[in-house]
């Protein structure tokens, strides 16, 4: 074996030896950014729970929540601002969670229960009232799908998530 043939061996190998390395670091990547996407689900997800377990956790603020979602207009000033502002963290939760789904980082069985829950809160008229405060607040591909919903909430009668007294349907 001559130089030349040696040095034509070592730059094949070499370039084997490349390519296999960027497969491994696209590998690498590819695993990373699955890893990054569940993670930023995960935190997503964890906001949802702390707000419940915050409603749950705090009586008065349950009250607050509870008659809220039935009559917004009849609660006092405090917790008109209660409400508004624990119902503004559940929108800002549902548009985080909405355009994770969007942009490829939520996978469609965690995005499906949450529009299913979004479905059913939207049907309560104090939600759909705050909604209409703040909506503006919030990014264009959220309002498109809240305004949505309200539009096919607004022929049946409010949900009773809670197994509050049933109500009819808004006129």
């Amino acid at each position: 074996m001559n130089l030349e043939s040696m040095f034509y061996i070592s730059q094949t190998i070499a370039a084997v030896a490349i390519v296999a390395s960027l497969l491994f670091v696209a590998a690498e990547v590819r695993s990373s950014n699955r890893e990054s996407r569940h993670r930023t689900v995960e935190e997503l997800l964890q906001n949802s729970r702390v707000l419940q377990l915050e409603i749950a956790g705090n009586a008065d603020l349950a009250r607050v929540w509870v008659g809220g979602l039935a009559d917004f207009a009849g609660l006092d000033p405090v917790d008109k601002a209660r409400f508004t502002l624990t119902a503004h963290c559940y929108f800002k939760t549902m548009e985080s969670l909405l355009l994770a789904y969007r942009d490829g980082y939520a996978k469609r069985e965690i995005y499906e229960p949450t529009l299913s829950n979004l479905s059913d809160f939207i049907a309560y008229p104090g939600l759909q009232a705050v909604w209409e405060i703040r909506k503006h607040y919030f990014h264009v591909a959220l309002r498109d799908l809240v305004s949505e919903r309200i539009s096919a909430a607004k022929i049946s009668a409010a949900p009773a998530l809670y197994r509050e007294k049933n109500r009819e349907a808004p006129k």
